[in-house]
């Protein structure tokens, strides 16, 4: 009997409500952050976002260089923001290789909340908020 090795997720999503004081208003944010470490620069995740109906949808397009080369110990990150966000809606992670993940999450006023994962995961979901820097 061949044993299945369960492949490790490769990304974490986080979803939650953060009050941006440039713009002055409450967001739902969007981050997507590799579960690797790099030791040498803190990359970027490019990310393609859309909503259309009650789906929406980030594309991962790569991983991006910094501008500004400081040296700096993290995940690869990448963020969106997004307003008028309420009720039921199904957030779709899809990576270069073409794999999907669909969660889906209740929006409400009083909190955010993870209703579905699907069974394999390459990125794991959560509410959790994360610090910005």
């Amino acid at each position: 009997m061949v044993k299945s090795t369960k492949k490790e997720p490769e990304y974490t999503l986080n979803v939650f409500p953060l009050y941006d004081e440039q713009t002055k208003r409450e967001v739902i944010v969007f981050l997507v952050q590799t579960t690797k470490i790099f030791v040498s620069f803190r990359y970027e995740i490019l990310l393609e976002e859309s909503v259309e109906d009650r789906v929406i949808t980030l594309r991962i397009l790569g991983l991006h260089v910094p501008e500004i080369l400081m040296p700096q110990t993290g995940p690869a990150r990448g963020r969106r923001d997004l307003t008028n966000i309420a009720g039921v809606h199904t957030v779709r992670v899809i990576k270069q290789d073409k794999s999907v993940n669909d969660f889906e999450f209740d929006f409400s006023p009083q909190e955010i909340a993870l209703r579905h994962k699907p069974k394999d995961v390459f990125i794991l979901a959560s509410t959790d908020p994360v610090e910005i820097q």
